[in-house]
């Protein structure tokens, strides 16, 4: 299974109650909007960043999000999605 960060811009004035579906979609998809570090504490990530697994490979994952959000949050999106083989957190 692979891990992978997300970012879903809505673009134009969206409003509060569309980021609500958002975030309530993304965790129904297995997408958190935080992130487990090394030292077992969960951190936030920025604003509409989640991080999940999948069994798909990136073209799928990032498809599947698209349409997911556009037919049940809104349609002007940008959806960005990267496979990753680690991370590092800083302050």
């Amino acid at each position: 299974m692979s891990e992978y960060a997300l970012r879903v811009e809505l673009r134009g004035n969206p409003k509060y109650e569309e980021y609500e579906k958002l975030h309530a979609l993304m965790a129904q998809k297995g997408f958190a909007k935080t992130i487990v570090g090394s030292d077992g504490k969960s951190y936030s990530l920025p604003h509409a960043t989640y991080w999940g697994s999948s069994l798909s490979d990136v073209g799928s994952v990032r498809n599947a999000i698209r349409d997911a959000v556009r037919s049940e949050v809104r349609d002007n999106i940008i959806v960005f999605v990267v496979h990753s083989s680690g991370w590092a957190l800083g302050w």
